[in-house]
């Protein structure tokens, strides 16, 4: 038997990436007699398969065998394409299947049979028949879905590995330039590259354009065809042409000349082929998928289970289609599977719901599924509830985050406010536990537009009021408190004594940051009775907090810690630890206040723990300044950069104005305590502008400026103060956490066996003789020579001799 190299229509190039792949599938294929490559057309299947068999021919004494099945769909033709492959002689005496056998039964063999998704069952045969009479043959199958033969190993050829998308801002700023060494640790980045050079010889990846390349691959969802396909656009076009005219990637990618088949001459005709071969309902069901980002079963069978799809057939067609490659097992939460569909199979199966007038209709079953569900959600979690079970609503929400996202679009869009507002109502709590306030803010501001006068009045009242809550620290207390009165007319008009609740909070708060307290006391009390009626006690606690506030403002520290206690026992009744720990980030604020620094440290590191198990990050920025001011108030100066700088980073991150003032405001008081007071003003200054846009006071930003003024010359001050308030936001962080050396730290940041054993540092002796004066061990004087370092922020015995010297220390 002669082994002649196989030589698939499809196999042009070399195989770049997938050696994990090669090398378990080497393997696996010595020992597994039947091996099935399965995957969505343009994985790669066949040239994977090739390679193999390369690797593996010499373990085979008789040869590998290529049978190209393409063309192949009834049990007739199956057999005929296999005995043309293997010269079987057809004669009438003996059937072709039988003369197949006869062939291998005393070989060993391994026959590579391709693209075998036209006739599954005839080849489901023919392998049976094989593995029971010819023991010394293996076979490897390439798939758009298993065989289903006993002992039959499935391998799901995956994509090609991408470079994880690069996490933008909130407010959508683009991410920074990714280098060309880490794009290329991605196999499909490689392979780009590799057929980019080969279309176009002087072609190279380079800093400008690596991320975009590495965007191209990701948007095809490394899919080597499909890669392939793009890549050899450079001969005409940039990278960054391509990358714009992806969204009509099914003109742009389409081979030239004839080295493919033509079922693999176009993505397009990919994906058509793998279509015509599903059944009708897979049809159906496959195109009403493309509304969803992410589904479980439920919801499948909710939004597509009518008219040609039986909703009791709906997990069978879901096993099929994974099967076939066209859907993928997303994940696994808290018992149930979720599935996703890649980008590339979504936009052509999104067309064929267009084109059978299904579009508006799925849609709108989406949208309303989705409505139930999310209030079904938030009702739950406004009683009480253990947290396990809490968590568990959380990482739902996150899961269905991309899902809300185009289901609020096709609201506005479709002229659907009704359902979008309720639906932006429900997701609340969701918004504020993951700091989404611009991303809220917006969706509800374009709402709200859509024929106001035709939306339910308890429906907009509400909208009205969490827009109002959610702008509060994106557009200011002035737009918040407007929006808040007309949400509270709205209410009243209604009787609605949700939406009135979550209004006068809104007020309350507000009103604290523009320093009319007494507004700010009124307001709270109104949200507190208002919040008992329908029970909210999210509202009751940002209320009780509120208060809590302005009683610290005013210098009343028990009645501060009186309002925040009750906070407390309120969110305890219901086990939301998420509104225990933002009351206990208030105590631990109270305590560091009083000197309590013990206390202080329980209930921040307390509230840090929930807010970091919940990865919820606008109150981990808060809770990380006020441990900064705790790190300040011990004299720890290193640590409180650090707290500082990630507050900062974070709020930012979240598109909060005046979070990011806030952060600012810290990282001035830090700069003073450092002696860096140009460093202060010019922080300060940022402060105030920022406040200045929201339509709201700088009290504080003024104070730290007044007490620069203090200290440096008027013209020096004021320059300073100016100095980054015209800078882009972006840089001023960057600016703020990039930390100067300090110029005269204080002794007071020291204990005074810190400042003990600095005096005799700085007297020459070494840490044997301090232990020996103070009769301490020597690695108890080593730990506070380095607390005394670390603090001070310098290096060396000779620079605190100097620190001591310039402070005028003595023992």
């Amino acid at each position: 038997m002669t082994t002649p190299r196989p030589t698939p229509p499809s196999a042009s190039g070399d195989l770049i990436g997938r050696e994990r792949d090669v090398a378990d599938l080497c393997r696996i294929v010595d020992g597994s007699r039947l091996v099935s490559l399965t995957g969505t057309g343009g994985m790669g299947k066949t040239r994977l398969a090739v390679r193999i068999s390369e690797l593996v021919a010499p373990r085979f004494t008789d040869g590998v065998r290529f049978v190209d099945l393409s063309e192949a769909s009834s049990p007739d033709q199956v057999v005929r394409a296999v005995a043309r492959s293997l010269r079987v002689l057809e004669n009438n005496e003996k059937p072709p299947l039988e003369a197949i056998v006869t062939s291998l039964r005393a070989r060993r063999a391994l026959v590579l049979l391709d693209t075998c998704e036209r006739a599954v069952g005839p080849l489901a045969d023919l392998c049976r028949a094989l593995l029971d009479s010819c023991p010394g043959v293996h076979i490897l199958a390439t798939s758009r879905q298993p065989l289903r033969v006993a002992g039959e190993t499935v391998w799901r050829v995956p994509p090609l590995s991408l470079p994880p998308a690069p996490r933008a801002g909130e407010d959508g700023t683009r991410p920074g330039a990714v280098s060309p060494e880490y794009a290329g640790r991605f196999e499909a980045v490689r392979l780009f590259a590799a057929r980019a050079h080969q279309a176009r010889p002087g072609f190279a990846m380079t800093t400008a354009n690596a991320g975009d390349i590495a965007e191209v691959c990701r948007m095809l969802d490394g899919l080597p065809l499909a890669i392939e396909l793009a890549a050899a656009r450079v001969r005409v076009l940039t990278v960054q042409q391509i990358l714009a005219r992806l969204d009509d990637r099914f003109r742009l990618l389409v081979a030239a000349g004839d080295e493919l088949p033509a079922r693999q001459r176009t993505l397009r005709a990919v994906l058509e082929w793998s279509h015509d071969l599903l059944s009708h309902p897979e049809q159906i069901l496959l195109r009403r998928l493309t509304v969803f980002g992410t589904w479980n079963l439920e919801q499948a069978e909710r939004v597509c289970g009518h008219g040609g799809v039986d909703p009791d057939g709906v997990p069978e067609l879901l096993s099929s289609l994974l099967d076939k490659s066209l859907i993928v097992l997303d994940a696994e939460l808290q018992g149930t599977a979720y599935y996703g569909m890649p980008d590339t199979v979504r936009a052509y199966a999104a067309e064929r719901l267009t084109a059978a007038g299904e579009e508006a209709d799925t849609w709108r079953r989406c949208l309303g599924e989705a409505v139930d569900r999310m209030e079904s959600v938030a009702a739950a979690i406004a009683r009480p509830l253990p947290w396990s079970r809490r968590l568990e609503h959380l990482h739902l929400l996150d899961r269905h985050r991309e899902n809300t996202a185009r289901l609020l679009t096709f609201a506005q869009r479709s002229g659907r406010p009704e359902e979008g507002l309720r639906l932006c109502v429900a997701l609340r709590p969701y918004w504020f536990a993951r700091g989404l306030f611009t991303e809220g803010s917006r969706s509800l501001r374009q709402l709200l537009w859509i024929a106001p006068e035709a939306q339910p009045a308890a429906v907009r009242a509400r909208g009205l009021a969490v827009h109002a809550e959610l702008c509060l620290d994106v557009e200011g207390a002035k737009t918040a408190t407007e929006i808040a009165e007309a949400a509270l007319e709205a209410a009243h008009g209604c009787g609605d004594a949700p939406a009135e609740a979550i209004a006068l909070g809104v007020l309350a708060a507000a009103a604290l940051r523009t320093g009319d307290d007494d507004a700010c006391s009124r307001s709270a009390h109104l949200a507190l009775a208002a919040a008992e009626r329908p029970g909210d006690h999210f509202t009751e606690v940002s209320a009780l907090g509120t208060l809590g506030r302005l009683a610290r403002r005013r210098g009343d520290t028990c009645t501060a810690e009186d309002y925040l206690k009750r906070s407390v026992a309120v969110a305890e009744k219901l086990d939301d630890r998420w509104c225990v720990a933002r009351c206990l980030n208030g105590l631990g604020v109270l305590a560091t206040q009083r000197g309590e620094l013990e206390s202080a440290a329980r209930r921040l590191d307390r509230a840090l723990q929930i807010f970091t198990e919940m990865g919820v990050a606008p109150e981990t920025a808060r809770c990380s300044a006020s441990m900064g001011y705790l790190e300040l108030a011990r004299g720890d100066v290193s640590a409180a950069r650090r707290r500082f700088a990630g507050a900062l980073r974070i709020s930012a991150a979240s598109g909060r104005r005046g979070a990011v003032a806030r952060g600012l405001e810290a990282l001035a008081e830090l700069a003073i305590a450092e002696d860096q007071p140009e460093r202060a003003a010019s922080l300060a200054g940022v402060a105030a502008r920022l406040y200045a846009v929201l339509h709201q006071p700088s009290p504080r930003a003024e104070r730290l400026y007044r007490q620069v003024q203090q200290v440096l010359p008027g013209d020096v001050a004021a320059k300073a103060w100016k100095a980054w308030r015209t800078l882009p936001l972006e840089q001023v962080v960057e600016n703020a956490v990039s930390f100067p050396a300090p110029r005269h730290p204080l002794p007071s940041l020291l204990t005074r066996r810190e400042r003990e054993i600095a005096v005799l540092v700085a007297d020459g002796l070494s840490n044997r003789r301090i232990a020996d004066h103070l009769t301490i061990s020597q690695a108890t004087v080593a730990r506070h020579v380095a607390n005394i370092f670390r603090k001070l922020l310098i290096t060396s015995r000779a620079q605190l001799a100097a620190w001591v010297a310039d402070e005028g220390l003595e023992p």
